[in-house]
């Protein structure tokens, strides 16, 4: 009995051998179907302009207006993202919160605060060397506060779902990426128009860490329905991001 031990222990032992030297070996050559993580933990971003305009329409003989901030202040926002590639696939996810708001002292008066809620999740497929067609949803909750003029305040918290369709270009290289995407959605079904545009580089100067610039674009028009008026909004929002990157 001994010697067949020792036997089927040498066996075990050159299963385990090849399939270890397999496993090693077998990244290298399809390096491509190898999954690669990205993770924002913070992104800054700092709008250097924030336009937001309002439309009421007059209801049962009572007033209506329209107006544009031209006073604007941003209170705070927060940033973050994850990505996942294997080469041929790419799945992304960020979410925002900003507050934000304005004001237009000529008459009629315009006061709004505006807070954002977004997070949006899309799955890419490449189509050509580093471009990708991507499709996925994004989640908005507006909290929004409106005094136009003599108007009764207006305040709700709509919260929508968008299908968003875009297009992606992304180079990644050992020490340096670079990020392009653009994409629009809402078709109605949420929001009237959503678009959002971004630019951004990754900088990889030690393994698994990184700092990332770029400039990101935001535009909504959203349409809701409070105290049998039909409120239109638009909101602009465009400006530099900053932030590192954690790389798996």
């Amino acid at each position: 009995m001994r010697p067949v031990r020792i036997v089927f222990l040498a066996m075990c032992l050159a299963v385990v051998s090849h399939t270890a030297h397999a496993q090693t070996v077998a990244p290298r050559a399809n390096g491509e179907q190898d999954w690669h993580v990205t993770i924002y933990p913070v992104l800054a971003w700092v709008p250097l302009d924030i336009a937001i305009d309002v439309d009421i329409p007059p209801i049962d003989g009572g007033g209506g207006g329209s107006g544009q901030i031209l006073d604007s202040q941003l209170d705070g926002a927060f940033f973050a993202g994850v990505t996942a590639s294997n080469g041929v696939w790419r799945i992304e996810g960020y979410g925002l919160w900003t507050s934000f708001g304005g004001d237009r002292p000529e008459r009629p008066t315009l006061e709004i605060d505006l807070d954002l809620i977004y997070g949006s999740a899309r799955l890419g497929r490449r189509i050509a060397s580093d471009l990708y067609a991507t499709g996925g949803v994004r989640r908005l909750a507006v909290d929004y506060d409106i005094t136009l003029g003599d108007l009764p305040r207006l305040s709700r918290k709509p919260g929508l779902w968008d299908p968003i369709v875009g297009i992606g270009w992304h180079r990644v290289r050992p020490k340096v990426e670079w990020h392009a995407a653009l994409d629009g959605g809402g078709f109605g079904a949420g929001a009237d128009v959503d678009l959002g545009a971004s630019l951004s580089v990754d900088w990889k100067p030690i393994p698994h860490f990184g700092l990332t610039a770029g400039y990101n674009l935001l535009y909504l028009k959203i349409s809701d329905s409070l105290a049998s008026r039909h409120v239109t909004m638009k909101l602009t929002v465009h400006g530099p991001i900053v932030g590192f990157g954690l790389y798996f």
